[in-house]
């Protein structure tokens, strides 16, 4: 049976996780997310170093186990809870949810409150000062938002098979 309390709270807790995860990252170099900046900054700057490079292979190893883990483990802690048994609609939604929370988190928190209301200086790259307008650009985070509902909604349908496996 689907619980809408553990969704909320696996889902606030993989934002909170991702979250901490990405602003102490840009703090450390926000150039490790260079390719998710606007274009304009992009073409300003230099591309990544090779040690950059290897510092993203380096954040997506957490990064990505927690964006894939955790949704699937929580639902594995579903599946228990209702006898070591889950459908794939239930386990779909509940991954897809948990998802979906955190990539609204990523657009409100992160990129509309963080990054574009607070404008911390250690998340602008070294030589895009004076740019920070261009995070502004609500339609590029409102595109941003609505790829990542369909990252989320198709990622989910693997990881809903592979929690019904587990």
């Amino acid at each position: 049976m689907l619980s809408i309390q553990r969704i909320l709270i696996d889902g606030s807790l993989l934002s909170l996780a991702l979250g901490l995860l990405i602003m102490a990252s840009l703090y450390y170099n926000p150039r490790l997310w260079l390719q998710d900046f606007p274009a304009e900054i992009r073409a300003k700057l230099p591309p990544v170093t090779p040690r950059e490079k290897r510092d993203q292979y380096i954040l997506m190893i957490p990064f990505m186990l927690l964006m894939f883990g955790f949704p699937v483990y929580s639902a594995v802690q579903l599946k228990l809870a209702n006898g070591g048994s889950i459908d794939f609609l239930t386990a779909y939604l509940h991954i897809a949810l948990i998802a979906h929370i955190f990539n609204l988190f990523d657009a409100v928190v992160l990129d509309w409150l963080i990054l574009t209301v607070m404008k911390p200086k250690f998340a602008i790259p070294p030589g895009a000062e004076g740019m920070e307008y261009l995070l502004a650009d609500m339609s590029m985070q409102f595109k941003n938002f609505l790829k990542g509902i369909v990252i989320c909604t198709v990622f989910s349908l693997p990881l809903a098979v592979l929690a019904m496996i587990l």
